[in-house]
């Protein structure tokens, strides 16, 4: 069941582990009621439901800053038009253009992508077990599927040591927290490889869909470093005329190098 499982299984980190806890809750700590009005919203990642007890998460992300994850029980959506219906709960939270990234990878979500590219709403497939071309920040190591590059990238935005700090803004969720903290990585002769999703739900007894869907979040869809100097002269024109600026989202392309 989905609220069972070992919520706790990461309080210290492990061998290898692939995102530090205290860069975690570091974000957490971060973390601010709202983001800065000026920042739309970018991105939705969508962990969906695969019935049973397991709901379907929705992640928010405003550039760095995350809204709290909002959890669809699996039983509010009806098994006959669930794709549908889930893309209705997805567009009933999406504002500014923002880019909805949903996971391909149980099946599940083939209808909501469907739906929501049906009535042309800008949305992103994941999947995890695809290959990819890209590499580490530093240009040093490949990864051997979309799933490892992506939370790499996301360990990567939250490393406190890049050059600003990082912008990544949490709220506080001991589920996120567990969730992010347990995968491992491993090297091996094709590149970085993050422990498989399956083998992290093994070993904690649950699914991980709360940190899945942070980190799909962020995998696609515009950051202040590609879109901030747009969105502070929307603001600044906003100030001008004296009305609330519109947003103008980018055409950028997902799944790259973030920062």
């Amino acid at each position: 069941a989905y609220a069972e499982g070992r919520f706790d299984a990461n309080l210290k980190d492990q061998a290898l582990q692939a995102i530090p806890t205290d860069w975690i809750r570091a974000a957490m700590d971060r973390w601010q009621e709202k983001p800065q009005p000026h920042v739309p919203m970018c991105g939705i990642g969508v962990d969906a439901s695969g019935g049973g007890t397991d709901p379907m998460v929705l992640a928010i992300r405003h550039d760095g800053w995350y809204a709290p994850n909002i959890r669809i029980p699996a039983k509010e959506i009806p098994s006959t038009r669930a794709g549908k219906h889930a893309a209705g709960i997805i567009v009933s939270y999406r504002r500014n253009g923002a880019v909805v990234v949903v996971d391909m990878g149980g099946g599940y979500g083939g209808g909501i992508y469907e739906a929501l590219h049906d009535n042309e709403i800008k949305a992103v497939g994941y999947k995890g077990a695809e290959g990819t071309t890209q590499r580490t920040k530093d240009g040093q190591i490949k990864f051997t599927n979309i799933r490892t590059q992506a939370y790499w990238r996301f360990r990567e935005a939250l490393d406190p040591a890049q050059p600003g700090g990082s912008p990544i803004m949490l709220p506080f969720d001991p589920l996120v927290i567990a969730d992010l903290a347990a995968p491992t990585f491993r090297l091996t002769p094709s590149g970085l490889a993050l422990e498989s999703k399956e083998k992290v739900c093994e070993r904690l007894g649950r699914s991980t869909d709360d940190g899945d869907a942070i980190v799909m979040a962020w995998s696609a869809g515009p950051t202040y470093l590609t879109d901030g100097a747009q969105w502070a002269t929307n603001a600044e024109m906003g100030r001008s005329l004296g009305r609330r600026p519109q947003t103008i989202m980018s055409g950028r392309q997902p799944l790259t190098g973030r920062r």
